[in-house]
């Protein structure tokens, strides 16, 4: 044995341990126009990456950011949002909750969608299916219910944006 093999391995460095993340889930790489509002600014920026609570943007320029504004994506969507953190020309924002809509073509699309979606929230369909025991399999059985739960996150997202209230 040399003398190398002995050797204890080397101690963790910072340049040789991965970084502990904060975050607890993953974003979504995209390219999305928007716009940061606070006070009497908007200012333009282009989205990079996205998650159900956050996103990372690029300005044109640097800008101090204050601790609350209002992310506005050209789409029509709208959060408000916490500055996490602003280095150079990127930020990372938190969303704080959704906004309505507040673009008229996005406002009626979502309209749209909501009064499309099946008035049952797809139980019927489920429910059909479990009684055949369709969902024997645990694969079937898992993503049978991670359908019905993402259905009725999306419905209920879609009565949040075009604030409704169900009467």
């Amino acid at each position: 044995m040399t003398s190398e093999q002995s050797r204890p391995p080397p101690a963790p460095t910072a340049t040789n341990q991965p970084c502990p993340t904060r975050r607890h889930e993953d974003r979504t790489l995209v390219i999305k126009g928007a716009k940061i509002c606070f006070g009497q600014a908007a200012i333009d920026c282009t989205v990079l990456d996205v998650s159900p609570h956050g996103a990372r943007v690029r300005t044109e320029v640097v800008i101090p950011l204050p601790e609350s504004v209002i992310l506005r994506f050209n789409a029509g969507s709208a959060f408000t949002a916490r500055t996490q953190w602003a280095r150079g020309t990127e930020a990372g924002f938190a969303f704080e909750r959704s906004e309505p809509l507040s673009d008229p073509a996005a406002a009626s699309a979502a309209q749209t969608a909501l009064a499309a979606l099946p008035a049952d929230d797809l139980r019927v369909a489920i429910g059909t299916l479990r009684s055949m025991r369709f969902f024997d399999d645990p694969a079937l059985a898992k993503a049978a219910e991670d359908v019905e739960t993402a259905y009725l996150r999306f419905k209920a997202s879609l009565q949040t944006r075009i604030g409704y209230s169900g009467l």
